[in-house]
């Protein structure tokens, strides 16, 4: 991953660049990705969704959860009162419903993950089109998110890979 410092000096030398000398000075534009998405439609309709889901996990958690609180207090209260073998079963039911309580959380931690992700991909396929055209209408060879160094879009006129590419192919090999 590249260093904050060494990625500012690579966007200034790509702007003055003698390929671009030619007239046409490089235009960026920024935009902050994290707010468009929580402002459009289908970002506030996925931040509902996870808001519902993540409600329902509550729910069934603080049902576990009573449920291990009454097996708890059941052992206290049966420590003079009931026999070894109760208090064991008991105290296993305890432990099985600690046990299921963790595996729910992963599980769900694991659905709300990928839901979130389906979510944002979808998103992300809104915006491709979206961003092309401000591209276009706006005339900008580079898009930053607000995330330093963050490339949303570029244009090919500003893609250097191949020059890159070519001249690392073509250096002398060190032994």
């Amino acid at each position: 991953m590249l260093r904050k410092p060494l990625l500012t000096l690579i966007l200034a030398s790509l702007c003055t660049a003698p390929a671009f000398a030619q007239g046409d000075a490089i235009k960026i534009a920024v935009v902050d990705l994290d707010v468009v998405v929580a402002q459009s439609p289908a970002g506030k309709e996925l931040n509902g969704k996870l808001e519902k889901f993540q409600q329902q996990v509550q729910a069934e958690i603080d049902t576990m959860t009573n449920k291990a609180k009454e097996l708890r207090q059941r052992l206290a209260d049966g420590v003079n009162s009931l026999s070894e073998d109760k208090l064991a079963e008991l105290q296993k039911q305890f432990e099985d419903e600690g046990i299921k309580m963790k595996r729910l959380k992963d599980d769900k931690t694991r659905e709300g993950q990928k839901m979130q992700n389906e979510g944002l991909r979808e998103i992300e396929k809104q915006l491709e089109p979206i961003f092309k055209q401000v591209r276009d209408e706006g005339g900008y060879d580079i898009i930053l998110n607000r995330v330093p160094g963050m490339v949303v879009m570029a244009s090919e006129r500003v893609d250097i890979t191949q020059k890159v590419i070519d001249r690392l192919s073509a250096a002398p090999k060190k032994p």
